[in-house]
């Protein structure tokens, strides 16, 4: 049990601790906003610095001039708007069974033709196979990063047959996913695993591509820095960003760090940033993602581009493919419909609220399926898993 009489106290600490903090942050932001025009004066130089650099972060490749502001109209009616969302059920070592569930909710609302939602979900239940498993000394476990991996795509391939059962002549639509479009989960995983699942994530993206529907990954609260990174460039005195070159120190423990001369905003992210400087319902600049590079290949899934959306409540980023961002028609489609379905779910889309409940599994539910399991595994006369631990959770205790 929390003990807030100790807690509390500490709470008093921690908020005067942030209020010290203001005027720190508020320069920060000064400063990035400063750096954002100045960037913007000559920005394909600065792109050159950009692709020639030897940064120790991930940079966002500038596309035009980066504080370039872009409003929006009202969507043209009808249209149609369609979401997936996932969830899992996994077995450990305390349960009847190694096993795992998928489970991937979609929505698709049209909106100006009268006709009802559409909402449902699909689970299904794998056995883990060998290339699932993650060896922890004598105990296999499902592996939590491909776990990650395969309920990306089985939402990607619900989102694809969606945008694939639309009628021929259907009115402009979008598809959103909760989420990045950027496969960073592949970094480090064997050349065959990664070719193998983004063959399978790059049939999504041209199911899209073919339909004219623009797949677009909705980030609520980004946490991304690309932008400021990006930006650290405007500073950098040497002709040749090379961070482990010319600014060894930097990360060394006090006091031998030294602070580098790109430093200044390290406290905020890119929706800090566009806070000041976006308009409700405007969006920022398109910039490309450099996340991707650990796949040295041209191929669609390190094409990712990216903006930030001003939706009222919160500035959300947009991530999309490159052919919804070479597109003027597609992209602005995205933007109008984003904003738009922030704005009928008060700061965040409709229809991805609707696929989050659609795919939400409750503990009672997981629980629920266990105990299916037990039943039939007893049925049928398999021994059972469970261990005591599991046993207890179970039972209710005073």
């Amino acid at each position: 049990m929390l003990d807030f009489a100790q807690i509390v106290r500490q709470i008093d600490t921690f908020t005067s601790e942030q209020a010290r903090e203001l005027p720190k942050r508020a320069f920060a932001l000064d400063e990035a906003v400063r750096r954002l025009n100045r960037a913007s004066e000559e920005w394909v130089l600065l792109q050159e610095r950009i692709q020639e650099s030897k940064s120790s972060w991930y940079l966002a490749e500038l596309c035009e001039a980066p504080n370039r502001r872009v409003s929006t109209e009202s969507p043209v009616l009808p249209c149609t708007v369609i979401a997936t969302d996932g969830s899992q059920i996994v077995g450990d070592r305390h349960d009847a069974a190694l096993c795992y569930v998928l489970h991937v909710g979609n929505a698709s609302i049209r909106y100006g033709t009268g006709e009802r939602a559409t909402l449902s979900s699909r689970p299904q239940l794998y056995l883990p196979d060998e290339e699932m498993l993650d060896s922890k000394g004598e105990q296999d476990g499902i592996s939590p990063r491909r776990l990650a991996i395969k309920r990306f795509v089985a939402e990607m391939e619900t989102l694809a047959e969606e945008v694939e059962a639309l009628p021929t002549l259907q009115p402009p639509a979008i598809a959103l996913v909760d989420g990045t479009l950027l496969f960073w989960l592949l970094e480090g995983e064997t050349e065959e695993y990664r070719v193998k699942t983004l063959m399978a994530y790059e049939q999504t993206l041209e199911v899209g591509r073919r339909r004219r529907v623009p797949i677009v990954g909705y980030i609520s609260s980004p946490q991304s820095k690309d932008v400021l990174n990006a930006l650290r460039l405007v500073e950098c005195p040497y002709p040749l960003a090379d961070c482990d070159r010319h600014c060894p120190n930097r990360q060394k423990p006090k006091p031998s760090r030294e602070t580098p001369p790109c430093a200044g905003n390290e406290t905020l992210n890119d929706a800090d940033l566009f806070e000041q400087t976006l308009e409700v319902g405007e969006r920022s600049a398109l910039f490309k993602s450099s996340r991707m590079r650990f796949i040295r290949e041209e191929r669609p899934a390190k094409n990712i581009y990216f903006c930030y959306l001003h939706v009222g409540a919160e500035v959300v980023r947009l991530e999309i493919p490159n052919w919804v961002a070479e597109e003027t028609a597609l992209l602005e489609r995205a933007h109008s419909l984003c904003y738009d379905q922030a704005q009928k779910g008060a700061g965040y889309p409709v229809a991805l609220t609707e696929a989050h409940e659609q795919a939400v599994v409750r503990a009672s539910e997981r629980d629920t399926f266990f105990r299916l399991v037990e039943r039939k595994m007893i049925g049928d006369s398999i021994p059972l898993l469970s261990t005591r631990k599991a046993l207890s959770k179970q039972r209710r205790r005073v």
